[in-house]
């Protein structure tokens, strides 16, 4: 037996002599069993052979009917005329297509809340302004840069993981096998980590640090400084210049100690040397023109790499972005108009543009040759995020450059691409394989692989092809858990059927991603927010008899609530 073999079966458990030798205590179980939770188990072993698959590898080459084979987390070869090894497990994945795992360039999922971090300002509140209120006058009063208000530049989103979180599975199940994760509070919010979407805490992290992360928020309130934009660009201008002078006066102080006062210890600026020195990327909020321009000023001035963050408005100026060479993540949650303002104002001429045009962004950095990537924003969900990638294909796009958004892009962004981002010999096998051409509507994802370990997603069940036998258009009102909740439906409801709208709760909006009525019995899938990061997929389904529904809305597939509802005015919309 040769050492690749024998490596294969020692780490599936399979080597002969030893199948029962677990039950004598004589051998660990597979490296990565215990890692997973129940609710994320792969299916075993992790040794692959995907056969007679279309493989886009993301190199810019696509192979039409070739192999993949994946050991021990890697991918071990890929090509038109590749030797199976004997102890793999064959999959024929003919009429599926490979794509390398999808990457998230900056996002929430799966970390941790903060709840509190001891930075010098800010902190959370749930969006109670009361809440925020006493949260800011429990803070320590910051009057100056030396007290380094909000900020947090010493925490790592590597030691705030929770691989426990549904959100995971929910991204992983929609062909999302990496991101990068970061905290968000403060003016220098902590340290991102590119993290794997499956596994334990630990087993995740694929690189910490990866970025470092910085906002224009304030410290909060008009009792702390800084309270004002102009005063965190200074303080954050002050903070560069503190950590090149505390990195200068310790070498000399090194090079000659005696007679010399010790540096002081200041945890804040240590991170932010370390990211100048290594040329960490520093993701910046850039949104606007004025924004856009200010970032790439201000990581020239500081030592900075600035990495883009939002870019909406960064059509305007995709040549001037490329000659800087300064990358942009693209928020992919297009600006729409506030559904809570009057419908009769008139919208400003700067926000119908900005409207118009952001989805042009990713074509036109495209076509400027800008080094960008695409982030989930408050899109909400993976169903989200990729119609919104669809409209950008619409507006210009191809799809080849939307597929390097999000995933080769990222990679290079955050200095991953020797790991990730492509389907290639030595890479770490992260890969989604889908039955269809990827940004097509109706291609559905059959299978994930997170380091090397097999996520199979079911076929959904097909739609009732019934025509509908009533009529759900127009508003309701919902009583969920005997009346303990109240939701407001709007629904619009096309002629095969097909349900669209929002659904208006407690915990705020709900989109409705997908939807159908047949017959009298409806099904609506929807996405909502459970915490920052945390977004859950819920379904309604039902009965409608005239001006009254009823049913049970599943919250994940694991939590049910029944619901009633009616029609208000009788039946009058």
């Amino acid at each position: 037996m040769n050492r690749t073999a024998l490596a294969r079966r020692w780490a599936s458990g399979v080597v002969p002599g030893l199948l029962f030798a677990p039950l004598f205590g004589l051998a660990a179980p597979a490296p990565s069993a215990a890692q997973y939770m129940p609710s994320q188990t792969p299916v075993p072993p992790p040794f692959f052979a995907l056969q007679n698959a279309r493989i886009v590898t993301g190199t810019g080459v696509v192979i039409e009917n070739g192999t993949v084979v994946v050991a021990n987390g890697l991918i071990e070869a890929v090509g038109a005329d590749v030797d199976v090894p004997g102890d793999a497990w064959v999959i024929d994945a003919s009429g599926l297509t490979v794509y390398p795992g999808l990457f998230d360039g900056l996002s929430q999922v799966g970390m941790a809340s903060q709840g509190g971090n001891g930075g010098g300002g800010g902190g959370g509140g749930g969006g109670n302004p009361f809440a925020v209120l006493v949260g800011q006058a429990n803070q320590p009063r910051t009057v100056r840069p030396e007290d380094r208000p909000a900020t947090n530049s010493w925490l790592n989103a590597a030691d705030m993981l929770d691989a426990d979180s549904d959100a995971i599975a929910t991204w992983r199940s929609a062909g999302f096998t990496n991101a990068l994760v970061a905290p968000d509070d403060g003016i220098v919010t902590g340290q991102g980590a590119v993290v794997n979407l499956a596994g334990g805490a630990q087993e995740m992290v694929v690189k910490a640090p990866a970025a470092l992360r910085v906002t224009m928020s304030g410290a909060g309130g008009f009792r702390n400084f800084p309270g004002s934009l102009m005063g965190v660009i200074s303080y954050i201008r002050q903070l560069y210049l503190d950590a090149e002078h505390s990195r200068q006066y310790e070498a000399r102080y090194m090079a000659n100690p005696s007679g010399q006062p010790r540096p002081t210890y200041d945890r804040a600026l240590g991170p932010v040397q370390a990211a100048i020195a290594g040329g960490w990327p520093t993701v910046m909020p850039a949104n606007e023109v004025r924004e856009i321009r200010r970032a790439i000023k201000l990581g020239r001035d500081t030592g900075a790499r600035p990495v883009l963050a939002g870019g909406h408005e960064a059509y305007e100026l995709a040549d001037e972005i490329a000659a800087a060479g300064v990358p942009v993540l693209v928020n992919a949650d297009w600006p729409e108009r506030n559904r809570d303002v009057d419908p009769e104002a008139e919208e400003s001429l700067s926000s119908l543009q900005r409207r118009a045009y952001a989805p042009t962004t990713p074509a036109r950095l495209e076509e400027a040759g800008a080094e960008w990537a695409f982030y989930s924003g408050s899109a909400g969900s993976p169903r989200a995020l990729m119609e919104n990638v669809r409209t950008a294909i619409e507006n210009g796009l191809s799809e080849e450059a939307a597929l390097d958004g999000l995933t080769g892009a990222p990679a290079r962004i955050y200095g991953v691409d020797a790991m990730l981002g492509s389907v290639e010999a030595g890479k770490i096998a992260n890969l989604v394989v889908t039955d269809g051409p990827l940004f097509d509507e109706d291609t559905e994802i059959r299978m994930v692989f997170v380091d090397g370990h097999r996520f199979e997603e079911e076929a959904p069940e097909p739609r009732p092809t019934e025509a509908p036998s009533v009529d759900m258009n127009g508003t309701w009102i919902l009583s969920l858990n005997n009346d303990s909740q109240e939701a407001t439906a709007e629904l619009e409801v096309s002629e095969d059927g097909t349900i669209s709208g929002v659904i208006q709760g407690e915990r705020g909006e709900q989109q409705i991603v997908d939807g159908w009525v047949s017959g009298n019995e409806f099904s609506i899938t929807v996405t909502g927010s459970m915490a920052p990061g945390r977004e859950v997929e819920i379904v309604y389904t039902g009965t409608v008899e005239g001006d009254s529904i009823e049913g049970n809305a599943s919250v994940e597939g694991r939590f049910n609530m029944d619901f009633t509802g009616t029609r208000p005015g009788g039946g009058v919309r």
